[in-house]
């Protein structure tokens, strides 16, 4: 091979290198993983607590007990609206870290103004995420109390319902037992649609099978949520992270400045003492 074509082949691969390193100092792995967890966490949640809700509403209240509890719905709708909400979220903190990381955040958080503006943004977003992170783990709590209730009922399917035929069947699944009565707002002396308990095994049979396909997907759900916490604490950390490195990126670029002006002063005091030959 020619040393001219070798040298150009030598050059053109170490540009390239030079370009996927500077490619991977802009990366914020750390931020990028944090928002990975937390949208696949919502994606999980918002899919698996939409169904499951759907099954128990409409497969087994709307069709077995004739009634709707109202705040089952408004459950559904929130959750969905929270989950949405924190998809977006993630994706601005995605956005943030990338603008916080490596030489994007030396050409963009170098003057005074935009340091600020950078630390307060950090600061802000901390803030934001300290409080979803609670909020999260509240509704992590929240969401232990249908699995508890699908673990119950699924022994009582078992129990009372699958090892027993329809002539040896003597059970009444009673909704009261679990605190959920039908609307009380009717007048006196008028019949409140649906009923609250079922006592043949043709009416229980069904809603044992809703109450057991929908029950994993609660537990699904819950995983869900430990991602989005899980998410939510990545995030912190590297929130505080990059306040700290935005803080300290104006001291950094004072000094780099201030090596390159005395590197600029020894070439130019180089330059005078060479002498000149005729």
């Amino acid at each position: 091979m020619p040393i001219k074509t070798y040298l150009f082949n030598t050059a053109t691969n170490g540009e390239q290198c030079e370009g996927c390193y500077e490619c991977i100092g802009k990366t914020p792995f750390a931020s990028l993983i944090a928002g990975l967890i937390c949208i696949i966490g919502v994606g999980v949640f918002c899919g698996s607590l939409y169904r499951a809700l759907s099954l128990i509403i409409e497969g087994v209240l709307n069709s077995q007990f004739l009634f709707n509890v109202g705040w089952l719905e408004v459950i559904q709708v929130v959750f969905i609206i929270i989950a949405v909400c924190m998809a977006v979220l993630a994706i601005i903190l995605m956005v943030f870290g990338y603008l916080a990381t490596g030489a994007t955040r030396e050409n963009l958080y170098s003057g005074t103004k935009c340091i600020m503006g950078g630390r307060v943004s950090a600061c802000f977003f901390m803030v934001v995420s300290y409080i979803l992170g609670m909020a999260w783990i509240v509704i992590l709590s929240v969401m232990v109390v249908p699995i508890i209730v699908y673990a119950s009922i699924s022994q009582i399917c078992d129990m009372e319902v699958y090892r027993k035929t329809a002539t040896s069947f003597h059970y009444c699944f009673n909704l009261t037992q679990f605190g959920i009565y039908r609307n009380e707002s009717y007048p006196a002396g008028t019949a409140i649609p649906g009923k609250e308990a079922l006592c043949e095994h043709y009416e229980v049979k069904p809603m044992c099978d809703k109450v057991l396909e929908a029950g994993p997907l609660f537990s699904v759900a819950y995983g869900g949520a430990f991602c989005i916490v899980l998410g939510m604490i990545l995030f912190m950390i590297c929130l505080a992270a990059n306040y700290t490195r935005i803080k300290i990126s104006k001291e950094l670029t004072q000094y780099r400045d201030a090596v390159e002006m005395e590197e600029l002063d020894i070439h130019s005091l180089t330059d005078k003492k060479t002498p000149i030959s005729f």
